[in-house]
């Protein structure tokens, strides 16, 4: 009786294990970045040789884009990455104040829109303040770039049973699939590769939470949705 093996997914089928795309990036990343440093520190050179002031402002110029660019691959590579958290005991209330702070800073104008709505936040969280709080924001970052068809977006911070939750509602020009939503490069544009909503749920499953959405079709209702366990111990 013969046996047949299934085939292992290859390349060249179109399925490349995750593992395997992270390697690719993050080598990607580490070569262009090996060669941007060389770029920069020519160009330093060539800024040394001359006197011309115009010339000098021009590689000034130069050397900012070359080191914007190594930023943005160093964010590409950190955007695959597992996250590893390092736990500190935060109060939900902390959290929510400087979330809103945070909005306020990054989204000056949009940030106007949001509607916070802080319920009971007498808690204690024990999370990794600055990988959360980017969780958090790449959830407005979203609401903000795709398809907002309201002009307000509703905050809310409460405790419900043993999780501290921390939610946003938005109103889409079109229907949403949640089991699409945090799928990588389902929407590539420029300076934007598709990545955060994976790095977002990534971090708060890493804290023990859970990141969803619900789309509600009658409405055209998007709420977004992090849960994290908390305490009623002090920071």
């Amino acid at each position: 009786m013969k046996t047949e093996v299934k085939a292992v997914p290859t390349a060249a089928d179109g399925n490349v294990p995750w593992e395997n795309f992270v390697k690719f990036v993050r080598q990607l990343s580490h070569d262009l970045r090996n060669q941007l440093n060389a770029a920069e520190l020519q160009s330093a050179l060539i800024g040394e040789l001359t006197n011309d002031t115009e010339i000098k402002s021009e590689i000034h110029r130069l050397r900012e884009l070359v080191s914007q660019l190594g930023v943005t691959l160093q964010s590409l590579s950190a955007s695959v990455a597992e996250p590893r958290p390092t736990a500190l005991p935060y109060a939900a209330k902390d959290f929510i104040a400087d979330m809103q702070k945070k909005i306020a800073h990054e989204f000056p104008e949009k940030g106007q829109a949001v509607k916070w709505e802080v319920l009971s936040t007498g808690a204690t969280l024990n999370i990794d303040p600055e990988l959360t709080e980017w969780a958090a924001t790449e959830l407005f970052r979203n609401a903000f770039r795709h398809d907002l068809a309201g002009d307000e977006v509703q905050a809310q911070g409460s405790i419900e049973g043993d999780w501290f939750t921390f939610s946003i509602r938005e109103t889409k020009k079109e229907e949403i699939d949640p089991a699409q939503w945090t799928q990588p490069l389902q929407n590539v544009s420029y300076g934007h590769y598709g990545l955060g909503l994976r790095r977002a749920r990534k971090i708060i499953a890493a804290q023990g939470g859970e990141l969803t959405a619900k789309f509600d079709p009658a409405s055209q209702t998007l709420t977004s949705t992090i849960t994290l366990p908390w305490s009623t111990e002090s920071p």
